[in-house]
């Protein structure tokens, strides 16, 4: 199983590759001078690509690379079977044709690395038809570009199992084992996310804190099991019943805490909880121009009038601020 290539491990490998390709851009202007009509194609082509494909890398991450690298690829293919003269016309051909060699071999240690197994045969298949008129004498390529080929799918191997293991890692350093929802550290990364949002659409931005009641009792007299039990009811409580896109979090022992971008009616959720789950305060605070302490500190005080107040038998839809 491959990890998703939009992740942080593959952004940072696919960014790597265009930094690789703006090194190699001063290398076009001798290319451009001294090369036969072939080099020149192709480094136009190279530049082409890269001007054409650099600003959709955000967009079409892996794609954007594949072109740009199978455009390399094949050129450098075609030029090791042309006559010296379509190529660079200054040197002589034992000299440049190594380092087209080279080239090609990069270029598809840079395809399996990138694309995987299915893109190189695709692209040995390229290499054995360009070769096929004067295939013999141009073995030891063939060789090194299998070999290439092979290193390349070899280390795409290592990424994708760094990267499922950065993913792993990041979902349990963020989230609550007992309950599956967001940790605090979830909360504090959600949170700048979701104020910018709000922001950018002038949308509201609510939080909302949610307190079991009685949680340290259940414990104390039927076991922390029931305990357990008893958040991991709430947290599916929270999913089923609240907004779809609304963020949830379990942020302490018996405390749960909510971001609910756009919302107009905390009363309504509070009432729907309530209709399910009757043993929780809850206080809604407004945290569209507050930081997430102050929005916490907001919603907290809201959420001890309210548990006071359902003690004293009032206020049984609770508070939204």
């Amino acid at each position: 199983m491959e990890a998703d290539e939009t992740n942080t491990t593959w952004n940072h490998v696919f960014r790597v590759y265009w930094r690789v390709a703006f090194v190699l851009v001063p290398t076009m202007l001798p290319a451009l001078y001294f090369g036969g009509w072939a080099l020149r194609s192709s480094t136009a082509l190279f530049g082409g690509l890269l001007v054409i494909l650099y600003p959709l890398r955000h967009r079409f991450p892996k794609l954007t690379v594949l072109i740009h690298l199978f455009g390399a690829y094949i050129t450098a293919l075609i030029q090791l079977v042309l006559p010296g003269s379509a190529v660079i016309t200054v040197l002589p051909s034992a000299t440049w044709r190594p380092a087209l060699a080279i080239f090609a071999t990069v270029g598809i240690y840079s395809l399996g690395m990138y694309g995987g197994w299915r893109l190189v045969i695709a692209a040995l298949a390229v290499a054995v038809a360009v070769f096929a008129s004067d295939f013999i004498s141009n073995v030891p390529i063939l060789i090194a570009i299998v070999l290439g080929a092979a290193a390349g799918t070899a280390v795409r191997s290592v990424i994708v199992e760094l990267a499922i293991s950065r993913d792993q890692l990041t979902k349990h350093a963020l989230t609550d084992p007992l309950t599956g929802l967001g940790n605090r550290r979830a909360l504090e990364r959600e949170y700048s996310r979701y104020f910018n949002v709000a922001k950018r659409e002038s949308a509201s931005l609510f939080i909302s804190l949610w307190d079991l009641d009685n949680l340290k009792q259940i414990n104390d007299q039927a076991g922390h099991s029931h305990g357990d039990a008893m958040l991991i009811d709430f947290a599916n409580v929270l999913r089923s019943v609240l907004r779809e896109g609304d963020a949830l979090f379990r942020i302490g022992g018996d405390e749960f805490c909510g971001l609910h971008l756009g919302l107009q009616d905390g009363a309504s959720l509070i009432e729907r909880v309530h209709r399910v789950f009757s043993s929780v305060s809850v206080g809604f605070s407004d945290s569209t121009e507050l930081g997430l302490e102050e929005a916490l500190k907001q919603a907290d005080a809201i959420m001890y009038r309210h548990k006071r107040r359902r003690r004293d038998g009032q206020d049984p839809a609770g508070l939204v601020c």
